[in-house]
Parts: structure tokens; C-alpha cells; sequence
């Protein structure tokens, strides 16, 4: 289900993101494949070259780190980012190779240099 990240990003900085997968019956499973993409609010530009990142031996939850340029915004406006998980979880009921797509919006704050 698309969500919020209910903290928010500060530009340039360093941000932690972690990420619960869930199966068909919302109960948390480690996925057979994943992959994340960064992009603007839109979903039309890749931030970063952040493009279907490989999570290797993806668990249930996972924490991973946006920094410098992941979190660089144009101009003085606070900005959205969505962050987009797809990949594949092998479920008892249903079989293997079952598609798991989800995406997150973020915040990233800009920030003023004095």
C-alpha cells in the first residue's frame, strides 16, 4: 500500500529509510527478489541514477541509507520524492514468482547556507 515517510529529509544530508515487506495476508515476508528507484514526485526522472537498485538477499524489513545528491532539491521549496519497491515473494498459498510492488512518498526540507 503506498505510504508516507512521516519524517522528513533534510538536502544534501543523510537519511535512513527502512522498509517492511508483506505478503497477500499483510503478514511480513522476506522477498525472493527487490529492487528500489528514486525519483521526482512524478515517477519521469530518475534522481541520482538511483534506478532499480538490487537489494541482495532481500529480508522482510530492510534499512538502507539516501545521502548527498538523493536528497539535493532545486531551489528553496520543500520536495517530494517517491521512493518505488518491486520485485518478487514466493507465498505458501499462491506459489513463487509473485509480483511485490510498492512506493513511499518523501519529504526532503531545503536548507539555508548563511
Amino acid at each position: 500500500m503506498p505510504g508516507v515517510i512521516k519524517e522528513t529529509a533534510t538536502e544534501k544530508s543523510s537519511f535512513k529509510i527502512t522498509a517492511t515487506f508483506y505478503d497477500e495476508s499483510g503478514n511480513a515476508v522476506a522477498p525472493d527478489t527487490m529492487a528500489w528507484t528514486l525519483t521526482d514526485d512524478a515517477g519521469a526522472s530518475i534522481i541520482n541514477s538511483r534506478e532499480d537498485v538490487a537489494i541482495v538477499a532481500p529480508a522482510s524489513t530492510e534499512s538502507f541509507l539516501l545521502s548527498g545528491d538523493d536528497l539535493a532539491v532545486d531551489g528553496n521549496a520543500k520536495t517530494k520524492r517517491k521512493l518505488t519497491f518491486q520485485g518478487t515473494y514466493t507465498s505458501a498459498e499462491f506459489g513463487a514468482g509473485l509480483p511485490l510492488k510498492d512506493e513511499a512518498t518523501l519529504f526532503i526540507i531545503p536548507i539555508t547556507i548563511i
